[in-house]
């Protein structure tokens, strides 16, 4: 039987050996290329004496993000991690320039592709012609960085390494198959698709196959670089506990498979390697990799959401906020109320002002199933990573919800920073692409329906239009408001709607004097005009001020009919009496 040559052997872990070595934490080995270069330099000795023939730059995490150092500090750290690994590389041995993910932590107006470019460029006057990008979620944010890298350097070869998890997603929550489609026309920048991280050699076999048989196609070569198992923590340390003889026997299966590189990532060490080099010594028996399969058929299922935004109906929309303890007897029945009173869905928002309160998701599923009116929780960026998302969107969907309103979220108050750590590990526009994602994966059959915030009091209004298109161009749908109290902003929800998206106008009832004051005082983005504050005073009774407040709220209604698609009422204390007493004068006056 004809046999495959030997896949290169790559080196294994920089950062957890690193850590095992020095006791260090692994936010200080790229830094260690200047501190104590000797140390850096023993690793990639060890490796290379493991049997390792291509070394990477101990430069994973040199960027200005992860390392909380100016540019010109952070290239510092690139040359001097470059000309370690080619000293220690010698004749014989690869080295790979190697870049890992800049984090952005949500920031929408970030854009990493400069420093990528710095950083490349940094390499490249070292003589650098090899270049990793590894543990990516998406290649997106890269292609003008390779685009950059083959004009400076047209016979420079790049690598690209995605990381999934067990399931075969990226943390963006991207399938493989996804991933590499969206390659496709790329692919003549690329010499070298990969994974690493994410997960160990058993489960890394089953996404390699489907790698293989895609670049087998184009004739790209590949490279899996599997962790060496799953970690444990022990007295606050990060351990793998996968044995050597392990690791090297699983990885050198995915061989058969005809990968062209095997290496190590997160947990291996030169001992990995030198048992991994040993075991590709014994011949391989090629196997032809299985072909992903065909997605199944597919039936769409009806969306209620979804028609209600197709139909010619003005829509009215109310918000609900979730109470601080568990007991929403209060809030189902305003919820009834509000479907009585012919409301089209119930909004819930999703602890206002980073005070937590009952999770938007549970409290709109509990109203859907208790009354039957259709609901659109919330959803923020602020407390949850894309793990947690993720589930949430999934928990949302298994409970019936056809919609999610993706919102980044307030601050956490500064007095609370020191207790409440705010994540923000995505933006709402992230948060659309992640369900855009699920629409035409997990929720194919019944996807999802994305909405938006748009504020149309904003000072820059062109931004905030440039902003709703990414929204648009992420899979938002529809846009509900921020308050309207003056005829200002009108134009730009003209601008929107002409985008194609729905848009319902916010419309916020005040109810007495100290509630418009406030409103307008201490709530960021509201601005209450000194002519409505005046139709309030201190001594009106319960009654009158929710009288006052619900005229102000019809006069805003005439105003703002002609540019909304619906309303959006968003009455203080879930005051559903208030909410459905507008409806009935809007209904009375034909605005409906």
């Amino acid at each position: 039987m004809a046999t495959k040559r030997s896949p290169l052997v790559a080196d294994g872990a920089m950062g957890t050996y690193f850590s095992t070595l020095t006791g260090l934490p692994t936010s200080e080995c790229e830094r260690s290329n200047l501190t104590c270069p000797e140390v850096i330099a023993s690793i990639h000795r060890s490796y290379r004496n493991a049997g390792a023939r291509l070394l990477r730059t101990n430069t994973f995490s040199a960027n200005t993000r992860a390392l909380e150092l100016p540019l010109d500090k952070v290239l510092s750290i690139v040359r001097a991690g470059y000309g370690i690994a080619v000293a220690e590389a010698g004749s014989g041995c690869r080295t790979a320039a190697d870049i890992g993910p800049i984090y952005t932590d949500g920031d929408e107006t970030a854009d990493p592709t400069e420093e990528y470019c710095a950083i490349a460029d940094a390499f490249a006057a070292c003589g650098a012609d090899c270049f990793l990008f590894e543990t990516f979620a998406e290649a997106r944010p890269l292609l003008p960085v390779f685009a950059h890298i083959k004009e400076q350097n047209p016979n420079a070869e790049i690598m690209i390494s995605f990381s999934l998890g067990p399931d075969g997603r990226s943390r963006s929550g991207i399938p493989l198959a996804r991933l590499l489609k969206d390659l496709e026309p790329y692919r003549s920048l690329l010499g070298v698709v990969g994974l690493n991280c994410g997960c160990g050699p058993t489960h890394l076999y089953s996404h390699a196959a489907v790698l293989c048989a895609w670049a087998k196609r184009y004739g790209i070569a590949t490279a899996v670089l599997p962790n060496a198992g799953y970690p444990s923590m022990e007295h606050q340390r990060t351990v793998f506990n996968t044995s050597p003889a392990y690791f090297a026997e699983k990885t050198a299966q995915i061989a058969a498979l005809g990968v062209d590189m095997l290496g190590g990532c997160c947990g291996t060490t030169p001992d990995h390697i030198a048992h991994l080099a040993r075991a590709l010594k014994t011949p391989i028996s090629p196997t032809s990799p299985a072909a992903p399969p065909d997605p199944p058929a597919c039936v769409r299922l009806p969306n209620p959401f979804e028609q209600k935004l197709s139909g010619e109906k003005f829509l009215i929309a109310a918000e609900l906020d979730p109470p601080y303890g568990a007991d929403v007897t209060k809030l189902i029945t305003a919820s009834h109320r509000l479907k009585d009173a012919g409301v089209d869905f119930a909004t819930v928002s999703d602890s206002p002002m980073a005070r937590a309160k009952l999770d938007s998701v549970v409290c709109a599923a509990r109203i859907r199933r208790d009354t039957g009116l259709e609901v659109l929780p919330h959803l923020c960026c602020r407390d949850k990573n894309v793990n947690a998302l993720r589930a949430t969107l999934l928990a949302a969907r298994c409970e019936g919800i056809h919609a999610i309103l993706a919102v980044t979220g307030d601050h956490v108050p500064e007095a609370d920073r020191g207790y409440v750590k705010p994540v923000f590990n995505v933006s709402s526009i992230k948060l659309m692409e992640l369900i855009s994602r699920m629409n035409a994966d997990v929720f194919s059959s019944s996807p999802l329906l994305a909405g938006g915030a748009l504020n149309p009091a904003v000072s820059n209004p062109d931004g905030e239009l440039l902003r709703v298109q990414r929204k648009i161009e992420a899979g938002a749908r529809f846009f509900l408001t921020q308050p309207v109290f003056e005829e200002k902003g009108l134009e730009l929800i003209d601008r929107v709607r002409a985008l194609g998206a729905q848009v319902l106008v916010g419309i916020m009832p005040l109810v007495s004097y100290r509630n418009a004051s406030y409103m307008s005082n201490e709530v960021p983005g509201i601005h209450v005009p000194d002519q409505y504050l005046a139709r309030f005073s201190p001594n009106m009774t319960r009654e009158e001020g929710a009288q006052t407040g619900m005229q102000i709220a019809v006069e805003i209604a005439r105003f703002a009919r002609p540019h909304a698609d619906g309303f959006y009422l968003m009455t203080p204390f879930n005051r559903a009496d208030i909410t459905c007493g507008i409806v009935e004068i809007l209904r009375q006056e034909r605005l409906l």
